[in-house]
């Protein structure tokens, strides 16, 4: 990533943002802004959709607030607006939420250029398309990012902080800090087909699809595999800080390569990365070092991961989601 970029500073604690699109995803960004204190500018050619703005923003409004005077405040910082040229008056930010259409997005994006001094952030919630394409006919493209949020947005606190090689590693800390400003957790990626999340969210499902139609295991078997199993652990910890928890890397490279050789697919061949940890020895927090490093002894360490684990699942059995929300 370069290291120049245009002037811009750190996020404000309350602002003007322009949002681009009043529809399911821009209602919600919208709503989470003005949840904390900025004033947002909701701009949509659809006359229709900014007119039912606040009935569709109000439920979501409601898992920020119980009191219905503060959901009406909430919702009163955002002015819907079908004018472009009028809507990013004054906005340190646009972000964008239209149709996942590139054509679409380029044409915006070049009218944003146009529109917007430079030292607006120009923002992205695309979810599969490149940045580099998306800003073809930008000058300015030091100034694009990619914002991505996971449905539902204001309640799942990972946002893809997206940067192609033409963005400057200023404006990434740039995106980190606003994400932490509206208690989020920026995850910062290169662009690539897929970006972070959904490339990893896919890899399992293929796979997952794969035995379903191979007839290897039910629908019920499937879910219950993931959500009594691999679920909760990554919940709690995530996958790198799970395997070293979990499992020696000999024992994890070991798997990879057994698969790779029983079925020739490449992705199951043990990666250089993980090779290296073995080769040095590093097996996880059995040895105090793995994708982290470790302090406490492990015996301590085994202790509290039983425990956060036990009390997880506690709580999931409780409360019987599965039971309250999947259909027959």
């Amino acid at each position: 990533m370069p290291d120049t970029a245009p002037s811009i500073p750190r996020p404000p604690s309350s602002g003007t943002i322009c949002v681009v699109g009043a529809g399911f995803m821009g209602c919600v960004i919208a709503t989470l802004y003005a949840h904390h204190g900025h004033d947002v500018a909701l701009c949509d050619m659809n006359t229709e959709l900014l007119a039912s703005f606040a009935e569709r923003a109000r439920p979501i409004a409601a898992t920020f607030a119980d009191d219905p005077a503060a959901v009406d405040a909430m919702l009163a910082r955002v002015r819907t607006e079908p004018s472009l040229a009028e809507a990013v008056k004054g906005a340190f930010m646009v972000h964008e939420a239209v149709q996942e259409k590139l054509e679409t997005k380029q044409a915006l994006f070049a009218e944003l250029d146009a529109f917007c001094p430079p030292e607006v952030v120009l923002a992205t919630n695309t979810s599969s398309l490149l940045l580099s394409d998306i800003g073809a006919k930008v000058n300015g493209k030091q100034r694009i990012l990619g914002l991505h949020y996971i449905t539902p947005g204001h309640i799942i606190r990972s946002i893809e902080v997206i940067h192609a090689d033409f963005t400057p590693a200023s404006l990434v800390e740039w995106g980190r800090a606003f994400v932490e400003s509206i208690d989020h957790v920026g995850v910062a990626c290169g662009e690539r087909p897929g970006f972070l999340i959904n490339k990893i969210q896919f890899a399992m499902l293929t796979e997952i699809y794969r035995l379903m139609d191979e007839g290897i295991a039910s629908r019920d078997d499937i879910d219950a595999a993931v959500r009594l199993s691999i679920g909760p652990r990554l919940a709690l910890w995530g996958p790198l800080l799970t395997e070293d928890l979990i499992v020696s890397k000999a024992t994890a490279l070991a798997v990879t390569d057994s698969l790779y050789h029983q079925t020739g697919d490449e992705n199951y061949k043990g990666r250089k990365a993980l090779r290296d940890l073995v080769e040095a020895g590093h097996m996880g927090a059995i040895t105090g070092r793995g994708w982290y490093e470790y302090d406490a002894p492990y015996a301590e360490i085994v202790l509290e991961r039983d425990r956060q684990l036990t009390d997880l699942l506690e709580w999931l059995r409780e409360r019987d989601p599965v039971g309250r929300l999947a259909p027959r």
